[in-house]
């Protein structure tokens, strides 16, 4: 054959998308002549071969990495490594590198979790290569699975967005930043949740946090104190609790406060009209979005300064707020009147809250507790002694009928949602954290009344065993959600336990374990404390993988000095540190104060 399969000239537009060979006639080829179209040719062509400036972006990107692991010998600070990595990020190279994972603090590795983040905005790409153009359509998919996640297996342990307001602003184009920053927030707990997106959470978690920093800039800014921007540093501390360190976490939960102060959420039904609000259901599920938010950051509060009684950042005494709704409600902008937190404390036992609402009552009880034990120590007088000791015998007396109220037995399809499981472990513990406070006063107690807080160890044991019976990962039928996932999921006892569970789990073996020699006609002879002991470690190792606070409980449990630390723990002042003649672990901080 003389003649070029190839004609000579360049194949128009219309042909090289429909991968048809072109004739180059002109001035229409035959195949746009035939369909009708415009014969467009290209005369301007992008050559083959790597994008202009790749080989020397994966240079640069090898050398940080030699000096990152320079890094991590001893050499080279990691504020350093950042510092000359910014040269790297030229125009020519910004839309193609992303920084490496190896920027952000392994969860694992103690020796980096109080590094400080200073990266700037401006020296980030984006950590995800789907998130942006041009594959629209997996990126689209990508950003539906990540929301979808979010709302199965995080919100239900962090109930404060409302999904139909987040869906309709989350499809804008143009958000503002502090949308944006809740966006990633979201996406990295959700990635965190997920088997299939587990390597992308660290980056997600990473863009949140330079991106919400980089508001704090500008604080003059109105987005810079709105209730997106408090929602985002609420869920960087739940991350950094779960995955990185309980320092890091309280510092970050600090931020979130005085935003939340600065937006006077704490009378925020002093600030507008509630009957308004009751009369037009998108305003009244935008206040309890902000209701929502506030109790969460107030909860949170409590939790993370329970252990050392350090001083609150959200106090009781200026709060203008009522309780939060019952989830259904919340999501179908149901409009619903809830009491205040002083009425619901003055009538307790009387009728059952919603989970999250119960939670907030359980938790303000327990620090009332804390401020009778500060009373005491400074009193000169005997603990039973006096008007205090009234007030706590009878907010003893409040969590026994609350639970009372609430209690489920370990079986009941009720306990599937996981806020009412931690409703229930809360309200034992907290029947717990009272009798632990009259025996470190050395109060004069009755030897029956021990059976209550063993009863709710006990039972503590039984709402655990689940745990111990459900298998990580699991595959559930095709959703009704056209928008859910279809692909295995990681089991609601395992991701949705709420990010204090551990706590409350310690608090029933460290009872246990210091009345191993308690009689007990709580349980049967079969069933003796130590297989109970069993039972709590086994959750504490299911939860491990997604929450280092029970990585850390379950060492502690599992080490020498634990059975000496519980013969002193009776000991006014006695400190885990006193016992090991070591210092505690970073993470602990003085958490063995706790209970």
């Amino acid at each position: 054959m003389s003649g070029s399969r190839q004609q000579p000239g360049l194949a128009c537009e219309e042909c090289r998308k429909k991968k048809l060979r072109c004739d180059r006639r002109k001035p229409q080829c035959d195949q746009c002549e035939d369909s009708g179209t415009a014969c467009l040719v290209n005369q301007v062509r992008s050559p083959r071969g790597p994008k202009k400036g790749h080989l020397k972006a994966l240079r640069n990107r090898i050398a940080t990495l030699e000096s990152i692991i320079n890094c991590d010998q001893g050499n080279v600070g990691l504020t350093e490594v950042l510092d000359s990595s910014e040269k790297y990020h030229s125009e020519e190279t910004v839309e193609i590198l992303s920084p490496p994972q190896e920027y952000i603090a392994n969860p694992t590795n103690t020796e980096y979790h109080d590094i400080t983040y200073s990266i700037e905005p401006s020296t980030i790409a984006s950590p995800i290569a789907p998130m942006t153009p041009p594959d629209h359509e997996s990126s689209d998919m990508i950003e539906a699975d990540l929301d979808q996640l979010y709302f199965d297996r995080v919100h239900p342990v962090v109930p404060m967005l409302h999904q139909s307001r987040y869906f309709s602003w989350s499809q804008r184009f143009n958000k503002p930043t502090s949308h944006i920053c809740l966006q990633f927030a979201m996406w990295a707990l959700a990635a965190a949740s997920s088997a299939h997106l587990q390597d992308m959470r660290e980056s997600l978690y990473t863009r949140a946090r330079s991106r919400i920093e980089a508001l704090d800039y500008d604080i003059e800014s109105s987005s810079a104190a709105c209730l997106q921007a408090a929602q985002t540093w609420l869920l960087l501390t739940h991350y950094e609790f779960r995955y990185m360190s309980y320092r890091r976490a309280w510092l970050t939960a600090g931020r979130a406060f005085r935003i939340i102060q600065l937006a006077k959420l704490h009378e925020i039904d002093r600030l507008n009209d509630v009957s308004i609000n009751m009369a037009h259901p998108e305003a009244w599920a935008e206040a309890e979005e902000k209701r929502r938010t506030y109790w969460l950051a107030y909860c949170l509060d409590r939790f993370l300064n329970i252990s050392d009684e350090w001083p609150l950042s959200l106090h009781e005494g200026a709060l203008c707020i009522y309780l939060p709704v019952s989830e259904p409600d919340f999501q179908h902008s149901r409009p619903v009147l809830m009491d205040s937190l002083y009425d619901e404390i003055e009538t307790s036992g009387q009728k059952m809250l919603p989970p999250f609402a119960e939670t907030i009552v359980l938790i303000t009880l327990c620090w009332h507790s804390v401020a009778f034990q500060r009373a005491a120590y400074g009193d000169k007088t005997s603990p039973s002694d006096g008007h205090t000791w009234k007030r706590h015998t009878r907010l003893y007396q409040m969590v026994q009928q609350r639970l009372m109220l609430i209690s489920l037995p370990p079986s009941s399809p009720e306990l599937h949602d996981p806020m009412r499981l931690f409703t229930n472990m809360l309200a034992n513990a907290a029947v717990i954290w009272f009798y632990n406070i009259m025996e470190t006063l050395q109060v004069e107690i009755d030897d029956e009344i021990i059976l209550v807080p063993l009863y709710s160890a006990y039972e503590i044991v039984g709402l655990a065993k689940p745990l111990t019976r459900s298998s990580f990962f699991k595959v559930r039928p095709p959703p009704i959600h056209p928008r859910k996932l279809t692909v295995g999921f990681v089991s609601h006892w395992v991701v949705q336990a709420h990010a204090f569970s551990p706590m409350l789990l310690y608090l029933s073996a460290k009872f246990l374990k210091t009345h191993a020699d308690q009689p007990s006609t709580c349980v049967p002879a079969s069933e003796d404390k130590q297989q109970k002991l069993e039972d709590l470690k086994s959750a504490l190792r299911v939860l491990q993988g997604g929450n280092n606070l029970a990585m850390s409980y379950l060492e502690l449990l599992d080490s020498d000095s634990f059975q000496k630390f519980c013969n002193l723990s009776t000991i006014q002042g006695c400190t885990m540190s006193e016992v090991t003649d070591q210092s505690e672990p970073p993470f602990f901080l003085d958490m063995m104060n706790l209970f």
